[in-house]
């Protein structure tokens, strides 16, 4: 009887306290009662309003962002967002040096990433930052490009193959591109060829999926942020299992490569990166060690936040915008021969050519296209902040301590940004017509002092992929198939993103 009663006890105390932070919160927020939004339950707030899945929740968010506009109150549970996608209200909250802080749901990434520099706040994150930006120097980013070429050349051999055996067969192409990005940074970063292409590593690709879905829908749930309720969760088993796989990859990697760190010091052979972090194409992890070595004193854990950090946002965002973007070119073939034609008469048809980023950049219409892509399909449908002071937005006084939801999909897709956000129109990206459109209306690597360190990476890798696959084949969509998008940390589709691909004629 007494653990019915611990029990018991517990529940008492765990509803007491929602009950608590729920009229706290009231209270705490009356400054903020004529702003729309949908009118809240006791402990719940609009929890019910919001979906159970992933799909559900985006579903969710674009009715409430047509029915109560660019800027309204959201409560999920006692924890109150205020949802924001109107470009003058971003400015004016991104450019600042003040609310710099994310807000306190990404603490469910620390479980993964720990105190990395995703989630870190303060003097850790400019640190950190600082010492990570060498990492994306020109220099190493051309350095990066050898990967780029001969990882999505490698994929592409695969998926020739299986198009051949399997002739006008729809293909997922998420799961190969998976693999190859996974491939990709894990070389680029850590110097550790995985050979995820040859050997297959659906473990950890599975790992961040499920990690994802679970971190979205504790996010956006009104009770299962709570760490005793979660525990009771018919989620909580498959988080552990999940994180395990997770670790247990970056620390063998960390393991591995700092003995080869160490055996090549007590040879006296230094790790070849510059000041300037310039030389080894390892950069990231080897800057690290050398940090550890040199005095900083980073730890193995501390490695890791960077590491994972690293492995989530270069792998799984990339692999997704990726994916979009060849989506988007299938579903309009005007566009997609116009591509091509630009692609013939910069880099030619030869698809082993090496891609160069002076290349790319001559890569105009390209250059739009994939604008207009990452537009239609957000790579990362969300962000938020948490304020560090009162911030008085056209005279309302909102409290220091609310979180601020920048719904990027949803300003993507307003009519009042985008005229005709249906349509895909890379056209709107040309300078006149950008000059147009206020600079914060389109945000996919977000904007300000805490936009995305790796955006160049990022973008010169989906363009290199984009360039080969397209030179490989032709890409058609099948109609028959519609992607099931749902909103994690990045866009997912629940059933992949599955397109026909035809060999190119080559004469």
């Amino acid at each position: 009887m007494l653990w019915l009663f611990s029990a018991l006890l517990a529940v008492l105390i765990v509803f007491v306290t929602i009950l608590f932070n729920w009229y706290f919160a009231l209270f705490k927020y009356s400054s903020l009662k004529n702003v729309p939004g949908p009118k809240p339950l006791p402990i719940i707030g609009n929890a019910n309003e919001v979906g159970k899945t992933t799909v559900e929740l985006l579903h969710s968010f674009m009715k409430l962002h047509l029915k109560y506009g660019t800027f309204y109150k959201l409560w999920l549970g006692p924890r109150l967002h205020l949802m924001i996608a109107n470009p003058e209200y971003l400015e004016e909250l991104l450019t600042s040096n003040v609310h710099l802080s994310k807000s306190d749901g990404y603490n469910l990434f620390k479980p993964w990433l720990g105190d990395g520099l995703l989630v870190s706040t303060g003097l850790k994150w400019k640190r950190r930052r600082k010492m990570i930006t060498p990492t994306f120097h020109f220099k190493i980013l051309e350095e990066f490009m050898k990967v780029f070429n001969r990882e999505f050349d490698l994929m592409l051999d695969i998926l020739k193959e299986e198009v051949k055996q399997n002739p006008g067969e729809t293909i997922d192409i998420t799961k190969p591109i998976n693999l190859a990005s996974l491939d990709t940074i894990c070389e680029t970063a850590f110097g550790t060829p995985l050979n995820a292409q040859r050997n297959g590593n659906p473990e950890y690709v599975k790992a961040v999926t499920n990690f994802l879905e679970i971190f979205t829908l504790r996010f956006f749930s009104g009770w299962l942020r709570n760490p005793i309720i979660f525990r009771f969760s018919s989620l909580y088993q498959t988080y552990n299992k999940t994180l395990k796989i997770l670790h247990d990859f970056t620390n063998t990697i960390i393991k591995e490569r700092r003995a080869e760190y160490r055996s090549n010091k007590d040879k006296n052979n230094q790790t070849n990166v510059s000041e300037e972090g310039i030389k080894r194409r390892a950069a990231l992890l080897d800057m690290l060690m050398a940090t550890t070595v040199e005095g900083e004193e980073l730890s193995d854990e501390d490695i890791r936040e960077e590491v994972d950090t690293f492995m989530f946002e270069g792998h799984d965002t990339s692999a997704t915008a990726i994916s979009y973007v060849l989506y988007a070119i299938a579903q309009n073939p005007d566009v997609q021969n116009k591509v091509y034609q630009e692609i013939l008469e910069v880099i030619g048809d030869d698809r082993r050519t090496e891609i160069t980023i002076s290349k790319i950049n001559d890569l105009k219409f390209l250059d739009i296209v994939v604008k207009e892509a990452f537009r239609i399909y957000s790579p990362v449908p969300l962000i938020e902040r948490r304020l560090e002071e009162d911030w008085i937005l056209d005279g309302t006084r909102i409290p220091k301590g609310t979180n601020i939801s920048i719904f990027i999909y949803g300003m993507n897709r307003d009519p009042n940004v985008f005229p005709e956000p249906e349509k895909f129109d890379p056209e709107r990206f040309l300078p006149e017509k950008q000059s147009s459109r206020h600079t914060y209306g389109f945000i996919p690597f977000s904007a300000g002092p805490r936009n995305c360190v790796g955006q160049k990476y990022a973008v010169y890798q989906v363009k290199t992929c984009l360039i080969k696959f397209m030179l490989e084949f032709e890409m058609m969509e099948d109609l028959n198939f519609k992607p099931e998008i749902g909103m994690c940390s990045v866009l997912k589709s629940r059933n992949g993103i599955k397109i026909k691909l035809k060999p190119r004629n080559r004469i």
